[in-house]
């Protein structure tokens, strides 16, 4: 994997989006172009204190647990201070949610990663960066970027996205559990019609992250 500081091929991101407005909003992390936009949830696991039992659960579910709406801005984010001692993320439900994306959009696919870089990631990826290769790649990207974390995947690439630019997946508040993708209709359908992945349906206008 070759880290180059070159970022030419993501400008196109950076002039596409909306500087104008609170970066909870889509249209501020991805371009406006796309036909239709979803929010990815990152897995969720529920501790139980008392038995030390761990089960995966669904932000709907979660939402159901605190008599709270499931709106387009729910995120763990919404969940009651009290509340959020019990809630852990755990890098294998992760990089199985990753697994799932690369077979939705295309193993083979030739994919840009970009980073705006960050005080806090290896040294490497301190600065604006990019990484060329295919969407397989993502799980090694992610390990790069976590110093190979085996519990708990903290960062993630800001954007992803393939050569012709047909889709973008954006993911720019840092441990938020959220990824944004952009896409057309026939890879939205697909979307639509998988369980495996937890997505909500969004418009460019949307929130998608607050909501406490």
């Amino acid at each position: 994997m070759t880290i180059s500081n070159q970022i030419q091929p993501a400008i196109w991101i950076h002039r596409s989006r909306d500087f104008q407005g609170e970066t909870n909003v889509v249209k501020t992390i991805l371009p406006t172009e796309y036909d239709h936009y979803f929010k990815i949830f990152l897995p969720i696991i529920f501790e139980n204190e008392d038995t030390g039992q761990r089960r995966k659960i669904t932000h709907e579910q979660l939402a159901a647990l605190i008599k709270k709406p499931f709106s387009k801005s729910f995120s763990q984010h919404s969940l009651p201070a009290l509340l959020t001692p019990f809630i852990a993320s755990s890098a294998t439900e992760d990089y199985r949610i990753l697994e799932k994306l690369i077979s939705l959009l295309g193993p083979e696919t030739a994919t840009i990663y970009h980073g705006i870089g960050e005080e806090n990631l290896p040294e490497a990826f301190g600065e604006p960066w990019v990484v060329s290769g295919t969407l397989s790649d993502f799980p090694t990207v992610v390990n790069a970027l976590n110093g190979k974390a085996k519990l708990e995947l903290v960062h993630f690439p800001n954007y992803i996205f393939p050569l012709d630019h047909s889709w973008c997946i954006g993911n720019m508040i840092p441990q938020s559990g959220i990824f944004l993708l952009g896409c057309d209709g026939a890879v939205a359908q697909q979307l639509r019609d998988q369980e495996e992945m937890e997505a909500v349906e969004l418009s460019p206008e949307d929130v998608y992250f607050g909501d406490r």
